[in-house]
């Protein structure tokens, strides 16, 4: 049985560079803030365990919400559904829900026709525009099968040569 790989890292890609070089340099200052500054100029500042629980959390809380942001704006321009109103929407609204929004509203990622070039959805067994079988598929039930099946798995019916 073959598994399937993990997509994070293609997913992660998509962030533009200066996000994370600035969800980078946040994580940073908020480090310096709390292990160097807050004890350094604050009277009374809480004990320094605490201020560092506080400098790495709170980093890590900033740089994550920063990197979701170049997320959901790349991830919004890929699905054609605008770019601008999403990042705005995750940015104005507050405590994650503009998040829980965009990640449960989104399109599913488009692919293109082989033949005439046409936003055909990802699953979809012929192209909408052309007619051109995207994939092999059984004539007799529909499920799309592996073009080296000699019968569908679904139906038994014999294929001809592959799926049809």
């Amino acid at each position: 049985m073959t598994q399937r790989k993990s997509h994070f890292l293609d997913e992660f890609r998509i962030i533009p560079k200066f996000m994370v070089w600035l969800a980078a340099l946040c994580y940073a200052v908020m480090l310096v803030a709390f292990l160097f500054l807050i004890p350094q100029y604050v009277p009374n500042a809480p004990p320094y365990p605490f201020l560092a629980l506080l400098g790495i959390g709170g980093g890590a809380a900033v740089a994550a919400y920063l990197l979701l942001v170049g997320y959901v704006n790349q991830d919004a321009k890929r699905r054609d559904m605008g770019q601008l109103l999403w990042t705005l929407l995750v940015i104005l609204v507050g405590y994650g829900l503009g998040f829980l929004a965009y990640f449960l509203l989104r399109k599913p990622i488009q692919e293109t026709c082989p033949r005439c070039g046409e936003p055909v959805q990802r699953g979809f067994h012929f192209c909408t525009k052309c007619g051109y079988a995207l994939a092999p598929t059984c004539g007799q039930c529909g499920q799309t099968v592996s073009a080296e099946y000699v019968c569908c798995p679904y139906c038994g019916k014999t294929l001809g040569a592959g799926g049809s």
